[in-house]
């Protein structure tokens, strides 16, 4: 079984378009995995229902008849899970996630599990954080971060608490690169290395249209040609 846990230093820092591109990524490698985001807060109402935005982008690589599989929780407050929950009601049942997990698993190579936000993003008003999550799954994580100014102390800090808590790591990878000065980012990711000994895996390039962009191979697989093909050996 072939599973990843994506998860950021942060908000918008790009897990959604790393896992979309993770699962088309690794399709090329004759690997079937499923996208799959646990709970998603800030949904949209289209024609009277809630529609998940971030499983709408995984719908560029992965057309599934099970489409409805890719989350267990669909709230409409763009917030964290544990207020989402409250404002609206909702009881999270983690039985109820992890035995979606466990159909999934039945029915495919793997799977990626997309986090809400970063790793002590509370899940639940008794403080079960994102990283209490996957420390039950014990995924090997793949850590999104930016490129740009900064993300040397937020990259760090997350890694060092990953590590702490003794979850495996698949590596790093970086969205945005070329938004800022080539030399501070390439100096980003030697320095994050040197200071976590997690390998940078890949980097997602800054590009307008990004989303119009993932709906062609040719385009994905511009924006994935220097990730490490041997990602699924860290």
């Amino acid at each position: 079984m072939l599973s990843y846990f994506v998860t950021g230093t942060g908000t918008n820092v790009g897990k959604t378009v790393v896992t979309t591109l993770l699962t088309d990524f690794l399709s090329d490698q004759h690997t079937q995995l499923f996208p799959y985001k646990p709970i998603q807060t800030g949904a949209n109402i289209v024609d009277g229902k809630l529609l998940a935005p971030d499983p709408e982008m995984y719908k560029h690589v992965f057309k599934d008849s099970e489409f409805d599989r890719h989350c267990t929780y669909v709230l409409q407050m763009p917030s964290s899970p544990h207020l989402a929950a409250e404002k609206e009601n909702v009881t999270f049942h983690l039985g109820k996630i992890h035995q979606h997990i466990t159909e999934i698993e039945k029915r495919y190579d793997g799977i990626v599990v997309e986090g809400a936000g970063g790793l002590y993003v509370p899940m639940t008003k008794t403080g079960y954080c994102m990283i209490d999550f996957m420390k039950e799954l014990m995924y090997p994580v793949i850590l999104v971060g930016e490129a740009g100014l900064g993300t040397i102390n937020h990259t760090v800090l997350s890694i060092k608490v990953i590590q702490a808590k003794q979850i495996p790591i698949a590596g790093i990878i970086l969205n945005g690169m070329g938004r800022e000065d080539e030399t501070l980012e390439n100096d980003n990711i030697k320095m994050i290395e040197q200071l976590t000994n997690v390998p940078v895996v890949g980097t997602v390039p800054f590009v307008h249209n990004l989303e119009q962009r993932l709906k062609k191979k040719e385009e994905r697989a511009i924006l994935t040609k220097n990730w490490d093909k041997n990602i699924t050996k860290n």
